[in-house]
């Protein structure tokens, strides 16, 4: 295990034995990244689920708030796969939808809610899928920053180009 795997590993046990106190210390480091960044000209934004699914917005620190209540000025965003924590999202928390290969119809649900769905095509982008304009979400990963009512289309890489499984779409 190198040491960023360390740390992650460390950061999870934190997270579950600590829950409080890992919220307050994730929220002075957003405090004080936002300072940073801010000094430099540029908008703050936080992505918190890297290679999870939690519901961030329901975790809520002594007083009562989430992240996103006690940072109103920055820009959350996340994907998901699941359907109903697009329900009732703060304002600053930015959702998209994710294809897992077994949740077509979720995505259509989600996508006639109104939010993006992101789908890992094999090869390269369709025009279309779903119905749906698809964009480039290589491009960049700042998905608040996508026009409504698209698929955002990620290029299959790493082992998923060369397995065929339904996570992946063929074009």
């Amino acid at each position: 295990m190198n040491s960023v795997q360390r740390a992650r590993l460390n950061k999870t046990k934190y997270f579950f034995k600590n829950r409080s106190g890992f919220l307050w210390q994730l929220s002075r480091e957003i405090e004080m990244l936002k300072k940073r960044v801010t000094r430099k000209g540029y908008r703050f934004a936080v992505r918190l689920n890297g290679t999870s699914d939690l519901s961030w917005e329901k975790f809520k620190l002594l007083d009562g708030q989430s992240l996103q209540d006690l940072h109103p000025d920055v820009q959350f965003y996340d994907y998901t796969k699941i359907l109903n924590r697009l329900e009732s999202l703060p304002k600053n928390y930015h959702m998209t939808f994710s294809y897992s290969g077994a949740n077509q119809d979720e995505c259509i649900k989600a996508a006639d809610r109104g939010f993006n769905v992101a789908t890992v095509f094999h090869g390269s982008l369709p025009r279309k899928w779903l119905g749906m304009r698809v964009i480039n979400g290589d491009d960049h990963d700042l998905r608040f920053q996508d026009p409504a009512g698209v698929v955002v289309g990620l290029v299959a890489k790493g082992k998923a180009r060369k397995q065929m499984s339904s996570f992946v779409v063929q074009p």
